[in-house]
């Protein structure tokens, strides 16, 4: 389990598979929701936490998956949540410049690169970077299948498995850690 700091807010995916985290503030995003009320909203939050902002955002849903190059299925085309968040969406997430100090995705393959130097989906490193440059936080997700526990106390998220990236909010990749894979998670799901 990780701590997080408060006032931190939670925006958990309907479908999310595991724990639904529980925070300062959480929200159980419903399927209708646009990506620009997501943000707005969690805006407005940040705007009456302790120092009018948020110590984290924390995103708990489903990675979006497609084909790379070699016709696998892997991560890198964005996020469920609410009607889907996708690279085009990245610019919406300025709503929350100087309102959030961090945002920690988890979900399965965000970060993941399946096609180099697409201008949309496909490219999670971009989409990583982007949302770090238009929110102003450092933003922090992983490359791989991600694995949730059923049931967390309050303020503690998931440890993430495999390895998960950090961007500054000026977009650099300032950080990468390999937390490894359990043997079960590695034969269901590959080892990248």
């Amino acid at each position: 389990m990780i701590t997080i700091p408060q006032p931190s807010m939670a925006l958990n995916a309907s479908d999310v598979p595991g724990a639904k985290y529980k925070m300062w503030n959480t929200w159980e995003v419903p399927e209708t929701e646009t990506p620009d009320h997501i943000l707005r909203w969690s805006a407005q939050v940040a705007s009456v936490a302790t120092g009018g902002y948020l110590r984290a955002l924390i995103i708990n849903c489903h990675g979006y998956y497609g084909f790379n190059a070699q016709g696998r299925l892997v991560g890198g085309f964005g996020m469920k949540l609410g009607t889907g968040i996708h690279r085009s969406d990245t610019s919406k997430f300025s709503v929350l410049r100087g309102k959030v100090s961090g945002i920690l995705i988890s979900a399965c393959g965000v970060a993941r690169v399946a096609k180099h130097g697409v201008s949309g989906d496909g490219d999670g490193e971009a989409f990583c970077r982007e949302i770090a440059q238009y929110s102003g936080a450092h933003v922090f997700a992983g490359t791989t299948h991600q694995v949730g526990d059923l049931w967390l106390p309050f303020g503690k998220i998931d440890d993430f498995e495999g390895v998960i990236v950090g961007y500054s909010p000026r977009g650099e990749r300032i950080w990468s850690y390999n937390y490894g894979r359990g043997i079960l998670d590695e034969l269901l799901n590959g080892s990248d």
